[in-house]
Order: structure tokens, then C-alpha cells, then sequence
């Protein structure tokens, strides 16, 4: 049995992480699935976090044991993501990479990669969201 835990900030990143996750799971296996969020977020933002939630829920759920959690009021989403994978023993950590960011997504999704990477004890595998030309 393999432990993925998996995190996401958008449908299509989770998308792109079903696609990754669809084709190395076998039916033993068991994926946990962040969408953590700063606190004072809007409306908007949770329900966003929400939809990303559902395609893991949509698309996996079926098939393999998920588990999917929110957390909007997050002081380091990167911290979230550590805790869970260290409580679930994890046996890989998934994650979205962009290859081309907007100066906000660089301060908060590309910080949060690098202190996943920096502080894990645990495999990570960056799954590109954008198609190579």
C-alpha cells in the first residue's frame, strides 16, 4: 500500500494531479488530498478550494481510498502539508509546478514548494500543470 499525499489550489491543478496519481495508484492505495488557504480568505477562494477538493473526490474516489481536507485558516500551507504527510507516514508528497508564474504565485506558491522541498523527509514528485512544447 502506498500513502500520497497531494496538495492543490485549483480544479486544474488537481486535474493534473488525478492524471499524474491515475496512472501510479493501484486499488490498495491511499491518497490525502490539502487545499490549505491563509486565513481571512474569501468566499471565493473556499469555494475554489472546495471545487479543487471535488475532482480528487470525482475522479478518484471510485477507485481508491481519498481523503480530502480545507484548512482557511492557514498560517504556512507549506507546514500543513508537511504535518500531513509526516501524521500519515506518507510515502510521497504531490505537488503542481507552473512553469511560468505571476509575481503573486511566485511569493506564495513557488515559497511553499521550495520549503515542502527544503524540509521533507519524504519523496516529492512536481507534476507539471502546463504541456511541454
Amino acid at each position: 500500500m502506498t500513502r500520497i499525499v497531494a496538495g492543490t489550489d485549483s480544479a486544474e491543478t488537481s486535474e493534473k494531479l488525478c492524471d499524474y496519481l491515475e496512472s501510479r495508484l493501484t486499488e490498495a492505495d491511499e491518497v490525502l488530498v490539502l487545499n490549505s488557504l491563509h486565513g481571512g480568505n474569501d468566499e471565493e477562494m473556499v469555494e475554489r478550494g472546495r471545487e479543487a477538493l471535488s475532482v480528487f473526490e470525482d475522479r478518484l474516489g471510485e477507485t481508491f481510498e481519498v481523503e480530502t481536507e480545507q484548512n482557511t485558516n492557514a498560517s504556512d500551507p507549506a507546514h500543513d502539508l508537511l504535518t500531513a504527510a509526516d501524521e500519515a507516514d506518507a510515502d510521497e508528497i504531490a505537488l503542481g509546478l507552473t512553469q511560468k508564474r505571476s509575481p503573486a504565485q511566485k511569493v506564495l506558491f513557488g515559497s511553499n514548494t521550495q520549503s515542502v522541498l527544503m524540509q521533507t523527509r519524504h519523496p516529492v514528485v512536481g507534476v507539471p500543470l502546463r504541456k511541454s512544447r
